[in-house]
């Protein structure tokens, strides 16, 4: 009886050492770890079934959630899926993208898989014209938002423009009326970019 009694602490002492922690990804993959340290830019871990090899990185703003082997969680990202970054980012534009040349337009993007189309429309919402496709999974880089005196911004994103069935690098600027919501909008480009890029 007395074996018995000493066993089951060193049993329950070998599976807390043993916690495993999860890293999901905002691209949706996710793998256990054991986290060695969570810093301002970055989280180190060791592989759970080599924890005696090297110690890995990864960047924070490709994490979307941590959840640790005691049941605590540290969320990172800020949407949970693609679809509700898209529909922030249609929302968004919808509310405050203005047409660069014509001042009496707005802007509203419609998403087609990867791929984001900005159409201008008048005040009622009617297309007026019909904008080109770009390829959000192929994001060359984001410039930082441009801000304009009267306050407006731009967002200036260079990737794919997509025409049937080629592709051609350039560069998608959307114009924003308000300069913090273009802020937003960036680091939302940017979490869908990561969060299409499945690895």
């Amino acid at each position: 009886m007395k074996t018995k009694m000493y066993a089951f602490p060193l049993l329950l002492m070998g599976v807390l050492c043993y916690s495993q922690d999860k890293i999901i990804k905002k691209n949706g993959n996710s793998f256990e770890a054991k986290i060695i340290e969570v810093g301002a830019s970055n989280i180190t871990y060791k592989e759970l079934d080599y924890q005696d090899g090297p110690t890995h990185s990864l960047n924070k703003p490709e994490i979307y959630k941590i959840i640790y082997g005691n049941g605590k969680e540290d969320l990172l990202g800020k949407y949970h899926n693609v679809d509700e970054v898209k529909a922030f980012i249609a929302d968004k534009i919808r509310e405050f993208g203005a047409d660069r040349d014509n001042g009496m337009l707005r802007l509203a993007a419609e998403f087609e898989g990867n791929n984001i189309r900005i159409n201008s429309v008048d005040k009622n919402g009617k297309l007026y014209y019909k904008g080109d496709l770009w390829d959000l999974s192929k994001v060359v880089e984001f410039h930082k938002v441009s801000k304009r005196k009267n306050g407006d911004a731009f967002l200036n994103i260079v990737t794919y423009k997509v025409k049937r069935s080629s592709e051609k690098l350039d560069k998608l600027v959307i114009r924003v009326m308000n300069y913090g919501i273009a802020e937003e909008l960036s680091e939302a480009f940017k979490d869908l970019n990561i969060m299409l890029k499945k690895s």
